[in-house]
C-alpha cells in the first residue's frame, strides 16, 4: 500500500492531480484511511497510473517535441549573438561620438576666448579713437590771434 504523495512522487505530479484521477471505484474499493491517511492499495496505484497514461496533455506545449524547442533554442542563440555584435558596434558609435564632442567642446572654448580677446582689442581701439587719451590732450592758451587764426577756442 502506498500513500498519495508516494504515488505523486513517483508520478512526477501533484497529490491533487493524483486525487483528481481516483475514481469513484478506486476511492470505495482500492482505498483504505487509516488516521487521516489515505493509502492506495496496489490494485487502485494501477488504475491511477492507467489514468495519467492515458490522459491528454494538459498544456500546450506538452504537445511540441524537444527538437523543435532546441530548434527555437538555438534561433533565439544566433538572434542573441547577433544582439550583442550589435550592441558592440553601437558601443563604439557613442565612444566615438563622445570624442567628437569633447573635441568640439575645446574648439568651442578656444573660439569663445579668441572672440573675448577681439572685443577687448575691438573696445581698446574704439575708445582710442572715440576718446582723446589724458597725454594727447594740449594745453595751449595762446594769444587772442593765435586763437582766432587756429580757429580754436581757448580751454578754460
Amino acid at each position: 500500500m502506498k500513500t498519495i504523495k508516494q504515488i505523486a512522487d513517483e508520478l512526477g505530479v501533484s497529490k491533487t492531480a493524483v486525487r483528481n484521477k481516483m475514481t469513484s471505484e478506486v476511492q470505495t474499493k482500492f482505498a483504505q484511511t487509516i488516521c487521516g491517511v489515505i493509502y492506495i492499495l496496489p490494485e487502485g496505484e494501477a488504475l491511477i497510473k492507467q489514468a495519467f497514461e492515458r490522459s491528454q496533455p494538459q498544456t500546450k506545449f506538452a504537445e511540441v517535441s524537444a527538437n523543435q524547442f532546441a530548434e527555437v533554442c538555438s534561433n533565439f542563440a544566433v538572434v542573441l549573438e547577433t544582439l550583442r555584435e550589435q550592441l558592440v558596434v553601437k558601443d563604439k558609435q557613442l565612444a566615438e561620438k563622445d570624442r567628437q564632442l569633447a573635441e568640439m567642446a575645446i574648439a568651442f572654448k578656444t573660439a569663445t576666448e579668441n572672440l573675448q580677446a577681439a572685443q577687448v582689442l575691438h573696445a581698446g581701439t574704439m575708445q582710442d579713437k572715440f576718446l582723446p587719451s589724458a597725454g594727447s590732450k594740449k594745453n595751449k592758451k595762446g594769444g587772442f590771434l593765435s586763437r582766432f587764426f587756429t580757429g580754436t577756442k581757448g580751454e578754460i
